[in-house]
């Protein structure tokens, strides 16, 4: 029974529209980093097998490392990282819901490891080796191990108390929303402080203290995080992702990208459709 004083214990119920969409993993990179992204219709669980990782979702950065979940709800920008040092193991899936969240808004996305740790990490790897081989029932049985991995996950919230209030600063909060809505524009630190009639300065000074990067880079980090998702989930060509994202030259589109995130477009779109496995969608 969980603990009465940590307050109102929320759960998940897994309904029948829970669907699979894919599974994959990340390991044996201590380059690898996947810059700030979200998905508008589909929910991510992550867990570390091994190793470390940075992770920051909505506008917190998490520390996470072996048996950490964490819990993307749908609409929610998050950005990852491994580390140098001790290079991150992660499996990962991504679902369809109707539910509004998976993790409830005053909980922290990073449940830390415990007891059921250890099972989730079997089950992710389970989904994986499933959704790859594809044998016979593979739909059927990829189903039931989502259903067991969030009914875990429900578990494992019940172990967590819920998240302090941070008193953030809603003018930065404000900044940050405002760059999300419109980083595909032709945004300039000018345009971006006329904005908010403040000067650019102020306004760099105030976002780089709470997110210790810059609006610019941030706006890059938007833009590239979005690039990533659309080489991987759709056939557009390389020429419209740059457009798409903000940038009409699509050679300086792929040297930036290149810059950013390690590898030429092609060869992000190449590399990550290797690993992914994709389950019917029936």
């Amino acid at each position: 029974m969980p603990d009465m004083n940590a307050g109102i214990t929320r759960t998940y119920k897994v309904e029948l529209d829970d669907r699979l969409l894919y599974t994959g993993h990340v390991s044996n990179n201590p380059g690898w980093q996947f810059p700030s992204h979200k998905h508008e219709d589909l929910f991510e669980i992550l867990v570390i097998k091994e190793g470390e990782g940075k992770f920051t979702i909505g506008d917190i950065e998490y520390d996470a490392a072996e048996g950490d979940i964490l819990i993307y709800n749908k609409g929610i920008l998050h950005a990852e990282k491994s580390s140098k040092d001790k290079p991150i193991y992660i499996c990962y899936c991504g679902f369809h819901s109707h539910k509004e969240w998976i993790i409830p808004p005053d909980r922290d996305p990073v449940i830390r490891a415990n007891s059921y740790s250890a099972e989730i990490i079997t089950l992710m790897e389970l989904l994986f080796e499933e959704s790859t081989i594809r044998g016979e029932g593979h739909e059927q049985i990829c189903q039931h191990l989502l259903q067991s991995i969030l009914l875990l996950v429900s578990r494992m919230l019940s172990k967590q108390t819920q998240s302090p209030d941070t008193g953030r600063q809603q003018i930065v909060l404000d900044i940050k929303e405002y760059i999300d809505m419109n980083y595909t524009q032709p945004l300039t630190l000018k345009k971006m402080a006329d904005h908010f009639n403040i000067s650019p300065y102020y306004f760099a000074h105030l976002f780089k203290n709470r997110y210790s990067t810059s609006p610019i880079h941030y706006m890059i980090q938007r833009r590239m995080g979005e690039a990533t998702r659309l080489l991987v989930q759709t056939e557009m060509r390389v020429w419209e992702i740059a457009k798409l994202t903000g940038y009409e030259n699509a050679n300086y589109f792929s040297i930036l990208f290149t810059k950013v995130v390690g590898m030429s477009p092609r060869q992000y779109r190449d590399n990550h459709k290797k690993t992914l496995s994709y389950p019917s969608r029936e």
